[in-house]
């Protein structure tokens, strides 16, 4: 893989790393987030600021996840910059299949303008998804036992940014789901656990503001700064929600180096969601990049926290190695983070930079929860 398609690639937020995020949003809109975290955090590459040229690329990913098991990407992205800005605008759809049956299509588009004063991500995808259901709370999750699953649905949302003081931006998100759940009662011996009625075809339409702080110094391979978000969605009614509940996402990145090859990363995040939310928009513990080492969706409640650091280490030529260990909970509430049931998980990664001219990692993660395990095979740093 030449330097220019890696360039290329690491700018694919929408794209390469879509796959995985469409099929998650498919399932909940907890996914829909932590999606949009993603597609923040992983940024475009200014290398040619000022090109005009337009570039085109398919490649395929592997993938692998505890939720979704095995599986490919296929994405393909056109990159270009009209108005010679700092970073090039990203137009891309992708399409993953997995090995438990799910699949997914996606589309989306990345822009600035005005000196980056201003940004625009918008996304839409179809999914058709295999999951387990554990069931809500701790005492669920921990009893192994679960029911599958099968959600099919839409979701889009469009996410327009404004700086407003150095490294600062706010703006607002929508976002719209519209997912059917069934049971797949074919297995031998089914738990006895049911999902509510009303959350088996249903739409969510939610709309709130979006707060971010990006003090990088690198956004593609930071070694020093913070990169942080803050979002507060509101279901509305009036325009078609079947709720009313909101849904409040934290979360801080921080980076600082210990040496000319060693970095170390710091992630905090919280999650908490009112009374009367549908299952499938509840706190996902494990979900994208909070914690490795869960499967996520196992751990559910209306309140989680996670906290992660990871030592990351180049080694000789291209290669590198990650160490990270985290702990995090879930409670029925926010007021209640302090009874939380606590989660720790612990692992190590294997890295290869495909280009000694653009930082971007393909990863290997093995990590360790409690009576837990999971591997994962992606494109970029967790956060």
């Amino acid at each position: 893989m030449n330097a220019q398609r890696l360039r290329i690639l690491s700018a694919l937020p929408l794209l390469v790393l879509a796959a995985p995020v469409i099929a998650s949003t498919v399932q909940t809109t907890a996914a829909v987030q932590t999606g949009m975290n993603t597609v923040q955090e992983i940024p475009t590459v200014s290398a040619q600021p000022k090109a005009k040229k337009s570039d085109l690329l398919i490649v395929p990913i592997p993938q692998s996840s505890p939720s979704l098991g095995a599986g490919l990407t296929l994405g393909g992205g056109l990159f270009y910059n009209p108005n010679g800005s700092k970073d090039p605008w990203t137009t891309g759809a992708a399409a993953m299949a997995t090995s438990n049956g799910s699949w997914a299509l996606g589309a989306g588009h990345k822009m600035a303008w005005d000196k980056d004063r201003f940004r625009l991500t918008a996304f839409a995808g179809y999914g058709d998804v295999n999951l387990r259901f554990y069931g809500v709370g701790p005492n669920a999750g921990q009893a192994n036992q679960s029911v599958d699953i099968n959600d099919t649905g839409v979701v889009a949302f469009v996410d327009p940014q404004m700086r407003i003081a150095p490294n600062i931006y706010i703006g607002f998100r929508a976002l719209i789901l519209d997912l059917k759940v069934s049971l797949r009662r074919d297995q031998d011996n089914p738990p006895d656990i049911e999902l509510p009625e009303r959350d088996l075809e249903s739409r969510l339409v939610q709309v709130g503001p979006v707060a971010v702080y990006d003090s990088r110094d690198n956004s593609l391979d930071p070694k020093s700064g913070v990169y942080a978000q803050a979002s507060w969605l509101f279901g509305v009614s009036a325009l078609g929600s079947d709720y009313d509940n909101d849904r409040l996402t934290l979360y801080a990145n921080v980076y600082r180096a210990l040496g000319e090859k060693t970095v170390f990363a710091a992630r905090l995040s919280a999650c908490a969601v009112s009374q009367g939310s549908p299952f499938y928009d509840i706190c996902l513990y494990g979900a994208s990049s909070d914690l490795r080492g869960y499967e996520a969706g196992r751990f559910r409640d209306r309140a989680s926290w996670a906290g992660q650091a990871e030592i990351r280490h180049r080694l000789k030529g291209r290669f590198g190695v990650a160490a990270f260990a985290g702990v995090g909970g879930i409670a029925p509430s926010f007021n209640e983070i302090g009874d939380s049931t606590v989660l720790p998980a612990v692992g190590a990664g294997l890295r290869w930079q495909a280009s000694k001219e653009t930082p971007i990692n393909l990863r290997i993660d093995f990590a360790v929860g409690r009576n837990s395990n999971a591997l994962y095979v992606s494109v970029g740093e967790a956060f």
